[in-house]
């Protein structure tokens, strides 16, 4: 701020008198105004003249060194060197959701990993591994089959009802009270779920998450996170005679994507909204994830206890926050 002030009288003092002599006393006088420059050269390290763009890449800077030099807070800022990790799509959830102070607590220390159970803490699922927010969350046998299974299908859940109010099959904007169905047909569009698809040649890969008949652009897209429905897609090409694509909606975990995941937003045409609602739902599941089997439902964090109980919401009326409901445009 005083940088700014100091470069406005310093561009006007040949136009402005008044101006001029602010400045004069203010050189005269020594003061913090007339210093900040120097101040911000010594402090930032700043070799070139200093402006506010300099300042900022320098402020920027030292705040990832510092981040950097902790290793309970590095683990998210870290993912700024792979090429492919978005940090700020990643952080959507924070800038775009409407989400309590402790939750956002709590999702914050899950993408740092800054959960801890003690040196000897071992997993009460497995019985191998040690308890760790990794292995909790994506890697034990004993929780494949329901609790990461079940994150999974809240995110497709919200995928599901967007598809459905965008092609008239309903007017709903209830996420919490919304139950998928396997198979919608209209004079639209026709959306599977989940559900094998027969063709006329085997394939061995034919159950992707939701399938999408566009009966109107004459296209099928395919919505999955993995890319092994290429012979799937060409095979539904020939038999519906229309253009397929294939779309991979990916969310890590802790809420983690990649630099192609507005890519894939953007033709989904998912509200920005919705997208941090997602966010926000996949890490909430995580959280339930790590939860040890003895707290009810609180999650013991290392710095000072923050818990959480409520599900996260995009909604401030707080009679939708106990419906764990929010609108879905």
């Amino acid at each position: 701020m005083l940088l700014q002030l100091l470069d406005c009288l310093e561009k006007s003092k040949e136009i402005s008198t008044r101006r001029a002599a602010i400045l004069n006393v203010e050189n005269n006088n020594k003061t913090h105004l007339a210093l900040i420059k120097g101040f911000l050269k010594v402090k930032y390290r700043l070799v070139e003249e200093v402006t506010k763009k300099s300042l900022e890449e320098a402020q920027l800077a030292k705040l990832y060194n510092e981040i950097e030099k902790r290793k309970l807070h590095s683990k998210l800022y870290n993912a700024r060197k792979n090429v492919l990790v978005s940090v700020s799509d990643s952080s959507r959830w924070l800038k775009r959701g409407n989400i309590r102070p402790r939750n956002e607590a709590v999702f914050c220390y899950i993408q740092d990993r800054n959960v801890f159970w003690g040196a000897d803490g071992v997993c009460q699922h497995c019985g191998k591994s040690g308890k760790t927010v990794d292995h909790l969350a994506t890697r034990c046998e004993k929780m494949l089959g329901h609790d990461y299974t079940r994150r999974h299908n809240e995110v497709v859940r919200c995928l599901h009802l967007l598809l459905l109010n965008r092609y008239k099959f309903k007017s709903s904007k209830r996420i919490g009270s919304h139950s998928v169905q396997e198979i919608l047909d209209n004079e639209y569009a026709e959306i599977r779920l989940d559900i094998r698809i027969k063709t006329d040649v085997k394939i061995r890969n034919n159950r992707p998450d939701i399938f999408v008949l566009d009966k109107k652009r004459n296209m099928i897209t395919l919505i999955e996170k993995l890319r092994k429905y290429d012979l799937l897609a060409n095979e539904l090409g020939l038999i519906y005679k229309c253009s397929e694509e294939i779309i991979s909606y990916v969310m890590n975990w802790d809420g983690i994507v990649t630099k192609y995941h507005k890519t894939y937003v953007k033709r989904l045409q998912i509200p920005m909204n919705v997208e941090a609602y997602i966010q926000s739902i996949v890490l909430k599941k995580t959280e339930d994830d790590v939860k040890t089997e003895n707290t009810k439902n609180i999650l013991p964090l290392i710095l000072n206890g923050t818990t959480t109980e409520k599900e996260p919401t995009i909604n401030t009326n707080e009679e939708l926050e106990l419906k764990e409901e929010v609108e879905v445009v």
